[in-house]
């Protein structure tokens, strides 16, 4: 990167660190592409690389204050990047081990701790679909429990395949972000039923 270009992108964070939001559009319009594509041709879901990237520049905004203390801008946010992939891997590995343990293709030997355990992580779902927007909500029906495609769907509800697949990562990330707050009761459930 030559200087001049950084020292445009310096005066770019500095100028969105005192809140200016339209050198936040500019820094968002040079940079999103190259953060979408890294994550995607990371985690191979465009669901999963819009919501990275979505979190990242929520959280530079956020963060905006600390945006000039950087020197090297490309290689600041590119660690960034990568550091939020880490992250959603090492989060995955941790959300397959906890569905190891209370989802239903593991409960081979319909031990009484298990059905306990599957029923529980069953009922936390069917919560988490019944606080969904209705519309969220029959997507989400449509697709997991139905088996319909998204082209299905969209011709189903009279929408677009795009505002299908839209709802449906909505209803996902709620879905998640929902079951979090009880991973921690699923594994105290489970240690106290193995004792």
């Amino acid at each position: 990167m030559d200087t001049n270009q950084s020292y445009d992108e310096k005066e770019l964070l500095s100028r969105i660190a005192k809140g200016d939001e339209q050198a936040f559009g500019i820094f968002f319009n040079l940079y999103k592409d190259r953060f979408y594509f890294l994550v995607l041709k990371t985690t191979r879901s465009d669901v999963i690389a819009e919501e990275i990237v979505q979190d990242i520049f929520l959280k530079l905004w956020q963060k905006r204050e600390m945006l000039v203390d950087i020197e090297n801008p490309s290689s600041y946010f590119f660690t960034a990047v990568y550091r939020r992939i880490y992250i959603y891997f090492r989060k995955l590995a941790l959300d397959k081990k906890i569905l190891k343990v209370v989802c239903r293709e593991e409960v081979t030997q319909n031990t009484t701790e298990e059905m306990v355990i599957f029923r529980e992580s069953e009922r936390y779902i069917k919560e988490a679909i019944a606080k969904l927007p209705p519309q969220q909500q029959l997507v989400y029906k449509l697709s997991k429990q139905d088996g319909f495609s998204r082209e299905q769907i969209a011709n189903e509800l009279k929408i677009s395949p795009h505002t299908v697949k839209n709802h449906l990562a909505d209803a996902l990330k709620f879905i998640r972000s929902y079951l979090q707050n009880f991973v921690f009761i699923f594994f105290i459930l489970y240690w106290f039923l193995k004792k």
